[in-house]
């Protein structure tokens, strides 16, 4: 079966096409795939069975983003990053590089540091213990009474670490692949407009009652744009949007989010379309010249932005790559958008051990001044139960989008556990993404247990 739709056809590439400049290769190209019909089981989402399985088998081997290089700027900073019932210290070394170690004291397990900070060593609370930040052992309280120390390791175990786009990726498997082979051609995609000329201009997370698939799921198709978010259909091209799978880690949809659709946007002169999308969307206004369109309007005033807070000029990039929508997804956790028609970057993972509940974070990445230093991340920025995204003032015109998808995470978790089927029914393209990564876990649960 093709997965070529025989409805809207995407978009994407014919507005690429026809755009003021060009786009990288891989950027620009389109692939096929066939992800198949088959029912996705609801139990992957309700299973405390099948949580475990993911945390034994796929958590403790994928490559998962961990941070962002800005929360660890200097030698001895460290964050905690947290998966399941595991524990990671994130730390910045002498020499500039980054390792993870398991935050756990090799004596009695206890716990040796929580959230973030700056320390000359790791100290356990419980019998004193004590570490180097890289890792080394830096003393045993009363070791003559531990004889049996002789002949052991004494380091902190770590993971392996590596860095993307400015941010830090982890993977506890010491035979995991390395992380170029996992990403693949990542990096072509995003070699006009790199992710590390960004900053964390906030970092905003909430605790989340559902599986924490539920909730990426409602960021991965631009399906349920038109009855969730009917303030961007008549400016955008969400039922023409274009899905892409690159290899078995890295997906992509890309959406043209700015062009007149509707009949009566069609109707409309420039200058009033312009009005119109502004209005409805949260978007700047722009003052049209004689001929000019709204699309090229916003992207040229765009550019000058960007270049103003970047330093260096981005006259290279193509309207598509300063207006639109495109998002990548890297399993299993990492989804950035390229470009600067929406400037984020989405995390999820589970809520501890909590297979009914998970953490949904949204990282506001705004163009930095490259010629000085990555500014140090903000500080977490939390939801509270009774909160909204709107009420975040750093997400500005966003806020209220997350608000509505929200309605829809917590309405599938609850109706998950009502209905009476046994499988969901997913679209063979809009929604082929999700099929994608679930054979993804798969292949992970297939595998042996760790050792």
């Amino acid at each position: 079966m093709s997965n070529e739709p025989k409805g809207k056809q995407p978009t994407f590439v014919s507005w690429l096409a026809k755009d003021s400049r060009k786009a990288p290769p891989a950027y620009a190209r389109r692939t096929e795939f066939d992800m198949g019909v088959d029912d996705v089981p609801i139990a992957r989402y309700t299973s405390r069975e099948f949580h475990e399985l993911e945390m034994k088998r796929m958590w403790s081997r994928a490559w998962q983003m961990a941070c962002h290089e800005s929360n660890v700027p200097d030698p001895n900073d460290y964050i905690t990053y947290e998966i399941g019932n595991r524990s990671w210290i994130v730390t910045r070394q002498k020499d500039g590089s980054i390792k993870a170690f398991a935050n756990a004291c090799l004596h009695r397990g206890m716990q040796l540091v929580e959230g973030s900070g700056k320390l000359p060593a790791f100290v356990c609370p419980f019998h004193g213990w004590s570490w180097n930040t890289d890792g080394s052992n830096r003393g045993v309280t009363e070791r003559w009474d531990l004889p049996q120390l002789k002949d052991r390791d004494l380091c902190l175990p770590q993971a392996k670490v590596a860095t993307w786009g400015g941010f830090v990726f982890i993977n506890p498997d010491p035979d995991a692949q390395p992380f170029e082979d996992y990403i693949g051609d990542l990096d072509e995609h995003f070699v006009s407009d790199p992710l590390q000329n960004r900053r964390v201009a906030a970092h905003v997370a909430r605790v989340t009652p559902a599986n924490w698939k539920v909730a990426m799921e409602a960021f991965i198709e631009s399906y349920h744009v038109s009855p969730t978010h009917p303030q961007a259909v008549p400016v955008s091209e969400y039922p023409e949007t274009q899905y892409d799978i690159y290899n078995e880690n890295v997906s992509r949809l890309a959406t043209i989010s700015i062009a007149p659709v509707s009949d009566v946007a069609k109707a409309m002169t420039d200058q009033q379309f312009a009005d119109f999308g502004a209005k409805s969307t949260g978007r700047e206004p722009v003052r049209l010249k004689p001929g000019q369109s709204y699309r090229s309007a916003l992207a040229d005033e765009r550019r000058e932005l960007v270049s103003a807070a970047l330093g260096q000029s981005v006259d290279h990039l193509t309207d598509v790559e300063m207006l639109d929508a495109i998002e990548y997804f890297v399993f299993p956790n990492f989804m950035p958008w390229h470009g600067y028609g929406l400037q984020i970057t989405y995390r999820f993972r589970p809520n501890g051990d909590d297979h009914e509940s998970c953490i949904m974070e949204v990282y506001f990445m705004l163009p930095r001044n490259l010629s000085e230093p990555c500014p140090r991340a903000p500080e977490t920025i939390w939801v509270p139960e009774d909160g909204t995204f709107a009420d975040i003032e750093a997400l500005g015109r966003i806020g209220p989008i997350f608000d509505q998808d929200w309605v829809n995470i917590l309405g599938v978790s609850k109706g998950l556990k009502s209905t009476v089927k046994k499988g969901l029914w997913l679209s063979h393209y809009q929604e082929a993404r999700i099929r994608h990564y679930h054979k993804r876990i798969d292949a992970f649960i297939a595998m042996s247990d760790p050792t």
